[in-house]
């Protein structure tokens, strides 16, 4: 009598469908997480800021705004490749200076409009800070400098018999660098050797020479007040020599840096310069 064999179960070497299908699908890649694109958001703000000032620059000051037109027809007409990366820095550099010039000449000229200056009855200058309203913009204003108007206690008479104004106080676009320069005097175009007498009596305090000013002659008066005369053609009085009003100085020069014959004058109080016209009847 056969026995009953005994069943034995053998384990299945067949993958399943489900292992199957692992076994051929790879394992899954962790994703990295894409770190934002900082440059990219600078080059967009930066883009804004500069299509906002080109728009403000329309409005508020349209002489600057069409001197920045020229200058981008002029790049073009000269074949300046914007494709190139140092063409596009130098073109962007150039214009972002423009741009900053006529942005502080506005800034001067609000200035005035509204009032920034001292009232006709303060006498002594406000020496806090250098920059008066514009202080806060620092560094708008130089140190050493300040927007407001300032009278002396004594009247100023005008160095040269006749002139033209070429260049008030404040802000500019240098004749000579062509970049943007806080002009700390004003200047008096007239023909090369015009006498130049002080604007009040007082003592030499320099008679010297320098690379900006040339031949320069400053003015000691009363109440720490000086007045400096530059670019001079011929200096005719020597340090600590007394002067008057009617004391020739020297002669209209264009010694410096200079494009042309004239004078430069600087009204200073306690080392400090302010805007001179309202002191010599200019304004």
């Amino acid at each position: 009598m056969w026995e009953k064999a005994q069943e034995i179960q053998y384990p299945s070497i067949l993958p399943q469908a489900g292992e199957m299908k692992a076994a051929l699908t790879p394992p899954p890649t962790p994703k990295e997480k894409q770190r934002p694109n900082y440059i990219l958001r600078v080059q967009v703000l930066l883009c804004l800021l500069a299509a906002a000032a080109v728009l403000a620059m329309s409005r508020v000051a349209p002489e600057a705004y069409r001197q920045c037109g020229d200058a981008f027809r002029a790049a073009m007409d000269s074949g300046v490749e914007l494709n190139g990366q140092e063409q596009l820095l130098k073109f962007t550099s150039e214009t972002v200076s423009s741009l900053q010039a006529g942005a502080l000449d506005v800034m001067a000229r609000l200035e005035r409009v509204t009032g920034a200056h001292q009232p006709d009855d303060e006498q002594a200058p406000e020496l806090t800070g250098a920059g008066g309203q514009l202080a806060a913009f620092w560094p708008f204003v130089p140190e050493g400098n300040s927007t407001k108007s300032y009278q002396p206690p004594f009247e100023l008479a005008l160095p040269l018999e006749s002139f033209y104004i070429t260049s008030d106080y404040g802000w500019r676009k240098h004749p000579v660098t062509g970049k943007s320069d806080f002009h700390t005097g004003v200047d008096l175009a007239a023909a090369e050797g015009t006498p130049i007498r002080p604007a009040a009596g007082g003592v030499v305090q320099k008679s010297e020479y320098s690379d900006s000013y040339g031949n320069n002659v400053v003015i000691l008066h009363s109440d720490g007040v000086t007045t400096r005369y530059c670019h001079m053609q011929y200096v005719f009085v020597r340090q600590g020599e007394t002067v008057d009003e009617n004391t020739v100085l020297g002669t209209v020069g264009q010694t410096g840096m200079v494009t042309g014959p004239h004078l430069h004058f600087e009204l200073l109080c306690d080392g400090v310069r302010y805007d001179p016209d309202k002191a010599l009847g200019l304004a």
